[in-house]
C-alpha cells in the first residue's frame, strides 16, 4: 500500500478523535466499582486455596494423600527388588557401560592429540592446517573449473 495515503489517514483519525468532546462518566460508576471491590465473592470451598478448607475437609484430603504417597513409595520399592526389573537393571547398566568405555576412549584419543601437539609445536600445525585448506581450496577451484568447461556450450 501506499504509506503516505495511510500516514495521511493516520492523521486525519487521530484529528478527528481529539477533536470529540469529553464524555462524562454516569456520577453512581464510582459507588458502583467501589461497593464491587468491598464486596468479597463466593467461591465455594474447592476453588479457593487450600489452607482455607474446612478442617474437617483438610485433615481427609491430607490423609488421603499420605496414604496414596505411602502406598506409591511401598510399591516402588517392591517393583524394584522384583527380578524383572533387575534384569532391565542390568541391560541399561551395559549399555551405560559401553557409552563409559566409548567416553574413556575419546578422552584417551584427545590426550595423544594433545601430546602430539606438545611435541611437534603449534607452529608446525598451523602450517600444516593452512597447507590442507590451501590444497582444498585449490581442489575445489580446479574441480569448479572443469565442471564449467565440460558442460560450456559450444
Amino acid at each position: 500500500m501506499n504509506t503516505n495515503h495511510d500516514q495521511e489517514l493516520e492523521a486525519r483519525i487521530d484529528r478527528e478523535l481529539k477533536s470529540l468532546p469529553l464524555l462524562p462518566a454516569p456520577s453512581t460508576l464510582a459507588a458502583r466499582v467501589l461497593s464491587q471491590l468491598a464486596t468479597p465473592t463466593a467461591v465455594p470451598w474447592y476453588r479457593r486455596a487450600w489452607p482455607t478448607w474446612p478442617l474437617a475437609l483438610r485433615t481427609v484430603s491430607f490423609t488421603i494423600l499420605l496414604a496414596l504417597f505411602g502406598g506409591l513409595c511401598f510399591a516402588g520399592w517392591e517393583a524394584s527388588h522384583s527380578s524383572s526389573v533387575t534384569a532391565a537393571a542390568k541391560e541399561v547398566s551395559g549399555g551405560f557401560a559401553l557409552v563409559s568405555l566409548a567416553a574413556n576412549t575419546l578422552s584417551v584419543l584427545s590426550n595423544a592429540a594433545a601430546q602430539v601437539v606438545r611435541h611437534l609445536g603449534t607452529g608446525f600445525i598451523v602450517t600444516a592446517v593452512a597447507l590442507m585448506l590451501m590444497a582444498y581450496a585449490t581442489c575445489v577451484a580446479f574441480g569448479s573449473f572443469y565442471l564449467r568447461f565440460a558442460f560450456a556450450r559450444r
